[in-house]
């Protein structure tokens, strides 16, 4: 009869788990749509002339070390701002890339205050808010 407890009582114990794994959450699904930096996924570091990741944008796979020269594009995020400069003009970005950290600086030259964007991050300037003269990778 001891075994027979102790067998059910392990039976019991191990159907208790194998439900808390299958009810356990998903993992967070990834905060950038493959469509939000232009399609292109994993590569691109992209800034918005508004907040939130509106108005006209422009991406990057390379350092800039100056924005000037760089207009916003119409992306399909609104038109405001497109057609205006880079330099000094964003407000938000996203990181797309899965193995690199993302810094845009305040001065040309990667100089100055910077706002870093981790691997798969997005989110509103803060210390670059319509500063930002530079960006690279590292």
């Amino acid at each position: 009869m001891r075994v027979r407890t102790s067998a059910a009582a392990l039976a019991v114990a191990a159907a208790s788990t194998l439900g808390m794994l299958a009810t356990a959450a998903p993992a967070q699904a990834d905060s950038i749509p493959d469509n939000l930096c232009g399609g292109v996924i994993d590569v691109d570091y992209c800034l918005w002339y508004n907040s939130n990741q509106k108005g006209g944008w422009t991406a990057t796979y390379e350092n800039i070390s100056n924005w000037a020269g760089w207009n916003f594009s119409d992306g399909g995020q609104g038109t405001n701002g497109v057609n205006t400069a880079v330099k000094n003009n964003a407000a938000s970005y996203a990181n797309s890339r899965d193995d690199k950290t993302g810094v845009s600086y305040f001065n040309s030259n990667y100089a100055g205050a910077s706002d870093v964007a981790p691997p798969r991050d997005l989110g509103n300037l803060v210390k670059t808010y319509n500063n930002n003269a530079s960006f690279r990778w590292r």
